[in-house]
């Protein structure tokens, strides 16, 4: 099998995940939302909702900061609409993704290892979202083909990435610890070393500098994070896993078949040590990142997306060095993997959870042909599930309920009226009586719009028909609902006629 060379496999590569922006029309979590596109948006138009983290400054404004950037071109441009501002920062980090995949390419010079990162599933799936872990995933590829492996030591170049890729995502630390510090242990020379001070200086007080003019005060997220996240343990709240979480489900579903040559290719590596020395400190690598992402009790898949590129490096060992691929077992099994990753990618990319997109294109056409101002929507899904004004573009009010960990009352106040969902799903008709009836100690105006997913719905039948509900949408959003979610996802709007409750 013979590759394009250069500026063409570029070129190709580029194309791939290109495509991935337009195939991938599914949500995954609410950080490719809510930590990005939600903040860059309130950063470049003035309006929008800030979650917690950055209540509490534990997040840095470095990746919302290049996203605002191209919003404000846009808007520059009068070109603010919000296909190009869904769109646009996907394009940017398509092409991040495709130099990286370049990289991979150049540093290992594996053809095999190239196509199993290209066709990984999960890679795919996530590699053009605007998540900050598929920007530490590309920019982990880029810095690792650039690290000084079995080359010149004196090259620190790598190391800007890696400073700032620690201050945007201060777990890329955990990764880059071991290697290093088997960098400075190369180097022992004072010059050098005073270019590795300066150079992480550099990236911490540009952070610091970057993240203290959008806070309006002195701050360092890095500790921050580390204070909240470590110490406090409040990532907890979101969720929590045993020990061995990572192993037995993490790395079986990022992975795929591709657990089968890595695991063979583990066995190889500590037999002939001396032959793959390279890959057997890069699974030691891998072993230590494991055992302290396993410490922390939540965990998620996408946490261990930056280790991909060491997963594919020693599970390529036999393949690249030992030139196994012209047997045809290999090839069976090559297209076995093949086959295997484009069912999953496929599901999960344009069917699995796209409820809660559609469902906001339904929701903006509506208020588009409306009076913004004149309109409410209330959101009566698990917090955040839905993208928010950076899919609208409209200051329209909007209350939705949120899952702060134990920051405020049941009952948030603060902002545009939003509520915590605790409460909520306990008994969803007596909480929404509550919240419109006269015992509540405010007023509120019944909204236009509710969203609500089908086993939601069905608890607030009551409600619907006493004030007149009609759904003009019902989208579907999964086989396969989690706790809180449903299979439809339901868009519900008021006839006028119906009166306020007081």
């Amino acid at each position: 099998m013979q590759f394009p060379r250069g500026f063409t496999l570029l070129c190709l590569l580029l194309l791939w995940r290109l495509i991935s922006v337009f195939v991938v029309q599914t949500a995954h979590v609410p950080d490719e939302y809510w930590q990005s596109l939600e903040v860059a948006h309130r950063m470049a138009f003035g309006y929008g909702h800030l979650t917690w983290e950055w209540t509490l400054m534990i997040r840095s404004y470095l990746y919302p900061f290049l996203i605002s950037i191209l919003y404000r071109i846009l808007a520059a441009l009068s070109l603010d609409s919000v296909y190009l501002l869904i769109t646009l920062p996907r394009v940017f980090q398509a092409i991040l993704v495709a130099y990286s995949d370049y990289r991979l390419y150049q540093w290992i010079g594996c053809k095999w290892a190239l196509v199993v990162l290209c066709t990984n599933w999960y890679w795919y799936y996530c590699a053009t979202r605007t998540l900050i872990n598929s920007v530490e995933t590309a920019c982990t590829i880029i810095a690792l083909s650039m690290y000084p492996w079995l080359g010149n030591v004196k090259n620190i170049k790598y190391l800007w990435i890696v400073g700032f890729l620690c201050m945007a995502r201060p777990t890329a630390m955990i990764i880059w610890c071991v290697p290093c510090a088997l960098h400075v242990y190369w180097l022992r020379k004072e010059q050098f070393l005073l270019k590795y001070v300066l150079i992480c200086s550099s990236c911490f007080w540009i952070s610091v500098l970057i993240d203290s003019y959008f806070y309006g005060k002195l701050v360092i997220t890095l500790l921050r994070f580390y204070q909240v996240n470590v110490i406090e343990d409040v990532a907890s709240a979101y969720g929590r896993e045993n020990i061995l979480w990572y192993v037995t489900t993490g790395i079986p579903v990022v992975l795929g078949l591709y657990c089968i040559p890595f695991a063979m290719n583990v066995w190889r590596v500590f037999r002939y040590s001396r032959v793959f020395r390279l890959e057997k400190f890069m699974f030691w690598i891998i072993l230590i990142v494991l055992m302290i992402y396993s410490l922390q009790p939540h965990k998620e898949f996408r946490f261990i997306l930056p280790l991909l590129p060491l997963f594919i490096y020693v599970g390529s060992a036999s393949c690249c060095n030992l030139n196994m691929m012209t047997s045809r077992a290999c090839w069976c099994f090559a297209t076995l993997l093949l086959c295997s990753n484009l069912l999953a990618g496929i599901y999960f990319s344009s069917i699995h959870q796209r409820g809660t997109l559609d469902v906001m294109n339904y929701l903006r056409d509506e208020i588009s042909h409306a009076n913004a101002s004149s309109t409410d929507t209330l959101i009566l899904t698990p917090c955040h599930a839905t993208p928010l004004y950076s899919h609208l573009h409209v200051d329209a009010p909007i209350t939705f309920l949120t899952c702060e960990p134990n920051f405020t009352s049941h009952f948030d106040t603060r902002g545009n009226g939003r509520l915590v969902q605790s409460k909520f799903f306990e008994d969803p008709l007596d909480w929404l009586y509550y919240y419109f009836d006269h015992y509540h100690f405010k007023r509120h105006k019944l909204p236009t719009y509710v969203i609500a997913f089908d086993n939601v719905a069905k608890k607030i039948t009551p409600f619907i028909s006493r004030f007149n509900y009609r759904v003009i949408a019902k989208v579907f959003h999964t086989h396969f609902p989690q706790t809180n979610y449903g299979e439809y996802i339901f868009l519900f709007k008021q006839n006028p006629k119906s009166k306020i409750v007081h």
